[in-house]
């Protein structure tokens, strides 16, 4: 179960936000931002949800891109993982220490325009302290966060979406809602003369030790 501390009053029964800015480290968080931009964008639309990698067109200057996402956002979801605080540049300094990181310049963009800033953290990652970081972003250590756990991945993205964006519902052709209820093939093995039962009401392959006994 995800530890829910992140209070959303201020969303209850409000719009679809017009913009989410989602801000991430690649190597830190791989396994998961990349599913939150997708159930955001399949919920509130890919237009309302910004991922670098999703959202700037080829041949846009990245830097300006980002700027103008940051101008235009209403929520920034910081995505925080194991490493997210001491990952080091080639030098061994902290990234986060240098006032040019990106992710440094994304939060403290968004507290410069009042922008509420919202920690996610990865897999029981703790919420950094305020020693631990730089002045201009020591208030993301006092914010109300949001924990989602690879083991229960979908249930604490969609948890999390619904205290943004409570009322969204999904958007056929964005990511691959139109999907939901299709279910895929399962391979199923019995040992030792036991039953095989069927659970989604689809083809199922269906063995028996190593030996294939045919489809149901």
């Amino acid at each position: 179960m995800a530890c829910h501390i992140l209070r959303s009053d201020r969303f209850q029964g409000a719009p679809l936000l017009k913009s989410i800015f989602l801000s991430y480290r690649i190597a830190d968080s791989a396994f998961a931002v990349t599913e939150i931009s997708k159930q955001m964008a399949a919920r509130i639309s890919r237009t309302h949800v910004f991922r670098d990698d999703d959202s700037i067109e080829l041949g846009a200057l990245y830097a300006d891109r980002i700027r103008a996402a940051l101008e235009d956002c209403e929520t920034l979801v910081a995505i925080i993982g194991p490493h997210w605080l001491e990952a080091a540049d080639g030098h061994g300094n902290r990234r986060i220490d240098n006032d040019r990181d990106w992710v440094r310049f994304e939060i403290r963009t968004a507290y410069e325009r009042g922008v509420p800033v919202i920690p996610v953290l990865l897999d029981d990652t703790p919420l950094p302290s305020p020693g631990q970081l730089p002045v201009d972003i020591r208030a993301l250590a006092q914010s109300q966060f949001w924990n989602i756990r690879h083991r229960t991945l979908d249930t604490d993205i969609s948890g999390l979406i619904d205290r943004l964006a409570p009322d969204s519902r999904p958007h056929a052709g964005d990511s691959d809602a139109s999907t939901k209820g299709i279910h895929p093939t399962q391979i199923n093995r019995a040992d030792k003369g036991s039953n095989v039962i069927t659970n989604n009401g689809r083809d199922q392959d269906v063995r028996i030790g190593n030996a294939r006994r045919g489809r149901l």
